[in-house]
């Protein structure tokens, strides 16, 4: 009988002891998903400027259910690279890669070589990628825009630009 009075004093200090917070944090629910965008370019010939927005969103089949209960995001990577390219084999581009108006980078590059060479261009600036999660934790959605200029002396060109996104999210469905 003193033994069973032991363990229930226990168990009442550890509850007692255990925050509601403390006890909440317990029902985050920890996922991981991905944003996978793409920019679509035709580049006339002789083209000098381009300007192509796209909206990249939170709102998936990962996170649909979560959307009003995420209480953090964490971008592990934001990169993008250059597919499907048809056209000038000496075009190239000159461009500002932005979200929600902020630049991230600035690139300039021969397209076909980036296509053949399977180049990826990642964003690493810190600041900018928790920027962008604070949007997308806000917003669910940010715009991403390519900004910039163009030489297709030869021919025009056709190409993607594929945007990925991958996130680490916690939301908690309490």
């Amino acid at each position: 009988m003193k033994n069973t009075f032991k363990f229930f004093a226990i168990v009442a200090i550890v509850f007692s002891s255990t925050s509601c917070d403390d006890i909440e944090d317990l029902a985050d629910v920890n996922f991981s998903t991905s944003i996978n965008e793409e920019f679509t370019l035709h580049i006339d010939q002789n083209q000098e400027n381009i300007n192509e927005t796209i909206v990249l969103s939170i709102d998936n089949e990962d996170t649909h259910d979560y959307l009003d209960k995420i209480e953090d995001i964490t971008i592990t990577k934001f990169s993008y690279n250059i597919i499907d390219f048809i056209g000038d084999e000496e075009g190239s581009i000159d461009v500002i890669f932005l979200v929600d108006g902020v630049s991230l980078i600035q690139e300039s590059f021969i397209v076909k070589e980036v296509n053949d060479n399977l180049i990826i261009f990642e964003i690493t600036d810190t600041n900018k990628l928790n920027a962008i999660a604070s949007a997308l934790k806000n917003n669910h959605q940010i715009s991403a825009t390519i900004s910039g200029s163009t030489i297709a002396i030869n021919d025009t060109m056709d190409f993607k630009v594929a945007v990925t996104i991958d996130l680490s999210i916690v939301a908690n469905p309490l």
